[in-house]
C-alpha cells in the first residue's frame, strides 16, 4: 500500500492538483485490492524497528520511480523554456498545477506529451511497471540504497538532454531568423525593428513549432519510452 501510494502522489498525471485526494486514496486502494493476491507479502510487525525499516523502503521505492518518470516533464519544462526565449515569449507565464509558473510553450508541450502518454497506453504501462516492481524489489527485500541513488541522479541528467533534442531544431532556426532580421536592420535603418522584428520572430517560431509537431511527438514518445525503461532497469542488479 504504501509503495503504491508513494508512487501515486509524486507520479505523472495522478500527481496534479486537479486529482483530488479521494480519488488518489480510492485508486491507491483499489490498485492494491488488484495487486495484493499476485504478490507474496511477508508477515511482519508495522510498529516494530524491522517493520518500520521496510516501510521506509517501501516509500523509498514508489518515490524513485515516480521521480523517474517526472524527468519527462522537466524536460518538457526546459524545452519550452528555451523555445520561449527563442521566439521571444519569455515573459509569457501560465500557473500549472505540476510545476508551478511556467512558460506557455511549457505547459503546451506537457498537455501535448500527456496526449501522447494516453495513446500508446501510458496508464496500462504504469500499471505494470507497479506490479513488475514487485518482482524486482519484494516487500521486505533488502536492496543497494547508493547504486540506486547514483542511477536515478544519472539519468536526470536525460532533463537536460531531452529539452535540448526537442528545442534544439527551432532554436537554431531562430537564430537564423534573428540574424536575417540584423541583416534587414542593418540594410534599412529606418525600419523599426520593435514593430517588426517581435511579431515576425513570434510567427516564425509558432510556425517552425507547428512543422515540427511530428518530430517533437516521436521524441516526447522516445522519452516516454526510455523512462519507463530506466524505472524497470534502476532495481536490476541492486
Amino acid at each position: 500500500m504504501l509503495r503504491i501510494s508513494a508512487m501515486i502522489i509524486a507520479a505523472p498525471l495522478i500527481s496534479l492538483d486537479v486529482v483530488s485526494l479521494p480519488i488518489r486514496i480510492v485508486l491507491a486502494i483499489v490498485l492494491t485490492w488488484v495487486i495484493y493476491p499476485l504478490i507474496e507479502v511477508p508477515n511482519l510487525n508495522p510498529l516494530s524497528s524491522e517493520g518500520m525499516v521496510i516501510l521506509v523502503r517501501e516509500m523509498f521505492v514508489g518515490i524513485a520511480i515516480a521521480v523517474t518518470l517526472q524527468v519527462v516533464n522537466g524536460a518538457l519544462i526546459l524545452a519550452g523554456q528555451a523555445l520561449s526565449m527563442s521566439m521571444g515569449l519569455g515573459m509569457a507565464q501560465i500557473m500549472d498545477p505540476s510545476a508551478g509558473t511556467v512558460p506557455v510553450l511549457s505547459s503546451f508541450l506537457i498537455i501535448f506529451s500527456t496526449l501522447i502518454f494516453m495513446s500508446f497506453g501510458g496508464h496500462s504501462l504504469l500499471f505494470f511497471l507497479i506490479l513488475q516492481s514487485f518482482e524486482f524489489v519484494p516487500i521486505g527485500a533488502a536492496f543497494d540504497l547508493d547504486a540506486v541513488i547514483l542511477k536515478v541522479m544519472a539519468w536526470t541528467s536525460m532533463v537536460f538532454l531531452g529539452g535540448v533534442l526537442i528545442a534544439m531544431p527551432i532554436m537554431l532556426t531562430m537564430l537564423l531568423v534573428n540574424l536575417c532580421l540584423g541583416i534587414v536592420t542593418r540594410s534599412a535603418p529606418a525600419l523599426n525593428i520593435f514593430a517588426v522584428g517581435f511579431p515576425a520572430m513570434i510567427l516564425a517560431g509558432l510556425a517552425l513549432l507547428i512543422i515540427n509537431l511530428t518530430n517533437i511527438a516521436h521524441r516526447i514518445e522516445w522519452l516516454w519510452v526510455e523512462a519507463f525503461t530506466t524505472a524497470r532497469d534502476i532495481w536490476v542488479g541492486v
